[in-house]
């Protein structure tokens, strides 16, 4: 049927054809079962495996490294992480310490305003009046005149006022030593408003402030310990002053300011003997001395 439809031409060609297949099948089938050509072919073979298994060493290789950088940067992200959280925790407690000691020092800044505002009333009734200090100012120049011309007070005005403020003086001492406070307090008071500015003056305030403390009136005795600082701060009363009035303080539930008081102390007269019981009060460090 298929001849039928084709010429003979074609017939041939076709068979030529197939036969030039076969031949190229066998020829390729007899290279195939040389044994050169299964050498080659083994090879070849070969080369791929070992070329696979290089290429799988190597993968394996970068992924054990990918998986050990890895770790790395997880500690190194965790140490960070770690650096960062101690120094945002460092400056907030550097913050909150700042904040603390502002807080601190405006506490302080109230009460000794409210310290000024009840001294008010206090220096009135302390205080002697400008009359009287301007007295005591001429009676002072007159002795100086006295003195720089070489003679004396007249009918012994000089060793009268001094025998006076004493006797004043050392009466209200005993007064206050037999435990009568009030009446100690009133010859104090007279003595600061009959003898301003006398050599007694500092002490006369003190034994005022003490005469307070003892019949805690801690307010009262915290302003007259102020105005005694106020008057004279270098006084060698200034650190049993200040002493006393941070316990006034601490006796009034305001230990913090009652603290603040005992550092100023602390600060301003490091070697008074008030100052080692200040230290041991707050329960700050006292340094060794060096041998």
């Amino acid at each position: 049927m298929f001849a039928g439809c084709a010429t003979t031409e074609d017939v041939n060609r076709t068979q030529y054809d197939i036969n030039l297949l076969n031949a190229e099948v066998k020829d390729i089938k007899e290279k195939i079962s040389s044994p050169l050509q299964k050498e080659e072919l083994d090879r070849n073979l070969q080369e791929i495996q070992g070329t696979q298994e290089s290429t799988a060493k190597t993968v394996s290789d970068l992924l054990i490294q990918f998986q050990s950088l890895t770790a790395e940067f997880r500690i190194l992200t965790g140490r960070f992480e770690e650096s960062r959280y101690y120094a945002e925790k460092s400056s907030a407690e550097m913050k909150a310490e700042k904040e603390k000691l502002a807080a601190q020092l405006k506490d302080m800044e109230l009460a000794i305003d409210d310290l000024k505002k009840r001294i008010a009333p206090a220096e009135k009734i302390a205080s002697p009046s400008p009359k009287e200090e301007a007295k005591a100012v001429e009676e002072t120049k007159d002795v100086q005149e006295s003195e720089k011309k070489g003679t004396s007070m007249p009918e012994g005005k000089k060793e009268v006022q001094k025998a006076d403020v004493k006797d004043v003086y050392m009466a209200g001492y005993q007064v206050f030593k037999e435990g009568k406070t009030a009446e100690a307090r009133e010859k104090f008071i007279s003595l600061l408003k009959d003898y301003p500015g006398n050599e007694y003056s500092d002490n006369a305030r003190f034994w005022i402030a003490e005469s307070y403390y003892k019949d805690k009136q801690y307010e009262d005795a915290i302003l007259a310990y102020e105005e005694l600082l106020k008057k004279n701060p270098k006084s060698d009363k200034a650190p049993g002053a200040l002493w006393k009035q941070g316990l006034s303080f601490y006796a009034l539930k305001d230990d913090k300011t009652g603290r603040i008081i005992l550092e100023t102390l602390i600060e301003q007269c490091p070697n008074s003997e008030q100052a080692l019981l200040a230290k041991k009060k707050i329960g700050k460090t006292i340094p060794s001395k060096k041998k």
